[in-house]
Parts: structure tokens; C-alpha cells; sequence
């Protein structure tokens, strides 16, 4: 935590070093030209629309991604076999299983020779 003595002293050392002036400046009536000078600086339109008509393409884009991704999701569930779903299935349990095997060893501190020799005793 910093203490207050220090925290004057730094901001007295600041002050010192950099004096108490405002080193922001900008030159007398800047901000009273600044709206005419960027507007000014924006081409004007050549184009021959109708004022107050603006076009955008963002509600077309979004209707394109949901129509592709209605035809991929029907595509993928009248087209993908019903085995493939069930395999899946299967092998998240298997690595599920597994996982909870490695853990468990782990909490045990087994190691390989332990848990062959608890396999082996079974026989």
C-alpha cells in the first residue's frame, strides 16, 4: 500500500520537475474551425439516389447465414446415418469412462505396477 508521505512527495517532484502550467494546448479558435474543416474534407456523393435512401446489405447477410445454416442442419440430419449418432455416443462414454479411470488412479497414487498387480490377483 502506498503511503500518503510518498504519494506527496511524488507529486511534488512532478510539479517541480514539470511546473504547474497546462501543457495542452491547441491554437486560438481551433475547435470554432474544426466542424468546417472536416467537413470539408468528406467527399461529397456523386451517385444518383434519392436523398434520404440508404441501402444496406447487413439484413440480406443475415437472412443468407440463416438460410445456410437451415440447410446444413437439415442436410446433416436427413443425410447422416443413424449408426454415426450412436457411435458417438458410444465413444463419449468409453472417454468419459476412462477419464474417470485416470483420475481415480491418480487420487491413489497407483501406478502401473500397482494396478497390474490388482488385476493379476483377480485371476
Amino acid at each position: 500500500m502506498i503511503r500518503q508521505e510518498d504519494m506527496m512527495n511524488e507529486e511534488q517532484y512532478i510539479r517541480n520537475r514539470m511546473g504547474n502550467g497546462n501543457h495542452f494546448r491547441v491554437p486560438d479558435g481551433y475547435f470554432d474551425r474544426l466542424a468546417d474543416s472536416v467537413m470539408s474534407q468528406i467527399p461529397e456523393d456523386t451517385k444518383d439516389t434519392k436523398p434520404g435512401r440508404v441501402v444496406s446489405m447487413r439484413p440480406w447477410l443475415y437472412a443468407a447465414a440463416c438460410l445456410l445454416v437451415a440447410v446444413l442442419t437439415a442436410t446433416a440430419y436427413f443425410l447422416v446415418p443413424e449408426t454415426t449418432g450412436q457411435s458417438v455416443v458410444a465413444t463419449t462414454t468409453v472417454s468419459a469412462s476412462d477419464t474417470y479411470v485416470d483420475e481415480a488412479a491418480d487420487y491413489v497414487m497407483a501406478d502401473n505396477n500397482d494396478i497390474y498387480a490388482c488385476l493379476a490377483s483377480d485371476f
